[in-house]
């Protein structure tokens, strides 16, 4: 929670220092794009990959090979980082210009290419960071996982403040170099009183990392899966004409990071915590362990995040302002902002549903479920933000992203139910439907006031 407080204050640094502006737009290109291939090539694949794999070792109760594994996994981690940041220093320009082709017109291509090679540096600690995340998990340690995104945040925001002024939108790009390199290093102290042991091992042939390989491969795709979807927005927004201090990609990433708090708040943190018991219980063929504790899961979501998304429906103008209107941050950007947030929320609980679902599939080591569903929502996705964006601006991608968020929430909950069978149907229901009642009461006394 704390983490996404401190994230959330990071954007209005950001705000009140560049405003939905131009230069704000190719910022959110130059960090999306190494986020991209991050999260794709290491930083997402390890987080579900990696503890399953490490808790197998675990449960056999093999110190050693458990210490021999983990030590390849690193040096992996390290030479496949390294040279994901010496390809993205040489591809920036062409990645610009596919991920926001829309750019050209406005000028904005050079400044987003030197901000993309900047942020690929970061992509290298970042991936350390998740897998150290990862290795404490595994071991049953969150407490140093979650507070090290505290001073990722902190790293960032006084960055921000010291270097935005004096060198511009650059100097935002720089503090995240230095935000991630923080977030590894204050995890290393912990890895060690876990046990981990570095040693100078890259066995490429050793069966862990064959069969991390065969579950990273459909995890990436299933990740690639998401990540386009996310870039969809992006893309089309890109084409959409600018006003005076508020660009459409901008307008979309403030809108993002509003409605992703509460995700990062209950859901992710949610997701995280149950993550590993779900792996234990499908390693021991813990059927009906599994689907109590996705149940559990699901039901708890559902109480904590649809007050959020009445709420946040009813008080998107006035919640807006308050956090962004300041600065380089004009009237014009939060009207703007609050009609994209709002088109956001309507997916909120299908988005926060998803990492437990999600969670429960990677737990069951079935990667490719998530792929086939998430594939077909790519085009989905494209198609109604093309339609929708003509009418109704950046407002119409959002409503679009939330429509296939939605759709794809509730494929996955109903071949999940198939895998698993019923997991506590009925009592779910009964504890959405009572939760989106309380929820629909809060947002209309929030709209009256």
């Amino acid at each position: 929670m704390a983490s996404r407080l401190l994230g959330l204050v990071r954007e209005i640094v950001a705000a009140a220092l560049f405003g939905a502006s131009n230069e704000k737009a190719a910022y959110v290109i130059g960090y999306y794009l190494p986020f991209f291939f991050q999260r794709l090539l290491l930083g997402g694949t390890l987080s579900i990959v990696f503890i399953p794999t490490i808790t197998e070792y675990l449960t056999r109760g093999d110190r050693a090979e458990t210490e021999r594994v983990t030590a390849i996994f690193f040096n992996l981690i390290l030479l496949l980082g390294a040279a994901m940041v010496l390809l993205g220093e040489v591809l920036a320009p062409w990645l610009v210009r596919l991920a926001a082709p829309g750019f050209a017109a406005q000028g904005l291509v050079p400044l987003a290419i030197d901000l993309t090679r900047i942020i690929f540096i970061a992509m290298l600690f970042l991936a350390l960071a998740t897998y150290a995340a990862g290795f404490l998990q595994a071991h049953q340690q969150f407490t140093v996982p979650a507070l090290a995104p505290l001073l990722f945040n902190l790293v960032i925001i006084g960055g921000t403040l010291w270097l935005g002024p004096r060198i511009g939108i650059t100097g935002l790009a720089i503090a995240w170099v230095g935000g991630t390199a923080a977030q590894f290093a204050v995890q290393w102290p912990a890895m060690r009183r876990a046990g981990f042991r570095y040693r100078p091992l890259l066995h490429l042939r050793d069966p862990a990392v064959g069969k991390f390989v065969r579950l990273a491969v459909p995890a990436m795709l299933g990740l690639a899966v998401l990540e386009v979807n996310a870039y969809v927005s992006r893309f089309f927004a890109s084409f959409l004409p600018p006003g005076p201090g508020v660009n459409a990609v901008a307008v979309l990433d403030y809108a993002y990071e509003v409605m992703h708090a509460p995700v990062g708040i209950i859901a992710v943190s949610l997701a995280t915590a149950v993550f590993p018991t779900l792996a234990r219980q499908a390693a021991g063929q813990d059927s009906a362990g599994l689907r109590a504790t996705t149940a559990f899961g699901l039901r708890l979501v559902l109480v904590l995040i649809l007050p959020v998304l009445a709420l946040v429906l009813a008080l998107a103008d006035p919640l807006v302002r308050l956090l962004f209107q300041r600065g380089e941050f004009t009237s014009s950007a939060t009207t703007a902002v609050a009609a994209a947030l709002r088109g956001y929320t309507l997916g909120l609980g299908a988005v926060a549903a998803y990492y437990i679902i999600t969670r429960a599939f990677y737990a069951l080591q079935d990667m490719a479920t998530p792929v086939k569903v998430g594939g077909g929502m790519i085009l989905f996705n494209a198609g109604l933000a093309f339609l929708l964006m003509r009418p109704l601006g950046a407002t119409g991608i959002a409503l679009a992203t939330s429509i296939v968020n939605v759709t794809n929430a509730a494929l996955l909950l109903w071949l999940l139910r198939r895998r698993l069978g019923t997991f506590e149907g009925r009592r779910t229901f009964a504890t959405g439907a009572r939760a989106a009642a309380a929820a629909a009461l809060g947002g209309l006394a929030a709209a009256g006031v």
